[in-house]
């Protein structure tokens, strides 16, 4: 099995974990991650027929829409932090370091794991921009996109910055930087964060 074939979550955990539901949810897989000082994480998703954007843009030609590619970005770099921040929990309640891909797919297995990740997902919440994205090339339905996302530093006001990069086989379809707040929900009111319920 290569790398890129496997899944750090299952499809159940995933969509648990994850802020967003059909027909916004664009990872179909979390194929790696790599804990540390500048952690990434690559996810996958398939691009098919089914998508709802794909008959409209456009009919003679189906493409897929750079504004979901870039969501891809959002959601890539969320489970990014999300991952770090279940770890180092992980780690202060058990006294354990997880970093490795399996180590970590091992915890998310145990009940125990499960609810410290769904625990961690209800206590954040976060807004999050696109800065300097450019598109390169086109993806089509029928294309694997492989997405990269890397923390490269958290300002002193929060705003967590990833490098971000989706590739079709070899051919970079688009690159730049995501920038993520994350707050904790229970301090929303005091950062004068709008929290719909």
């Amino acid at each position: 099995m290569s790398k890129l074939d496997r899944s750090l979550v299952s499809a159940g955990l995933l969509l648990k974990i994850g802020a967003w539901r059909a027909p916004i949810i664009m990872v179909d897989r979390i194929a790696d991650f790599t804990s540390g000082i500048k952690p990434t994480i690559t996810v996958v998703k398939h691009v098919t027929f089914n998508e709802p954007y794909i008959p409209g843009h456009f009919p003679d030609n189906p493409v897929m829409p750079g504004v979901m590619i870039a969501e891809i970005f959002g959601q890539a770099s969320e489970y990014l932090s999300l991952i770090q921040d279940f770890t180092r929990v992980y780690e202060e309640k058990t006294g354990k370091s997880i970093e490795k891909f399996d180590d970590i797919s091992r915890a998310l297995k145990t009940e125990d794991g499960v609810e410290l990740i769904i625990t961690e997902r209800k206590r954040i919440i976060g807004y999050l921009a696109s800065q300097d994205v450019k598109f390169k090339h086109v993806v089509y339905p029928g294309d694997t996109l492989y997405v990269q996302s890397r923390l490269v530093f958290v300002d002193a006001y929060g705003f967590h910055h990833y490098d971000v990069e989706a590739r079709v086989g070899r051919h970079i379809a688009s690159s730049g930087r995501i920038i993520n707040y994350r707050a904790d929900r229970s301090k929303a009111d005091e950062q004068s964060i709008f929290i719909s319920e």
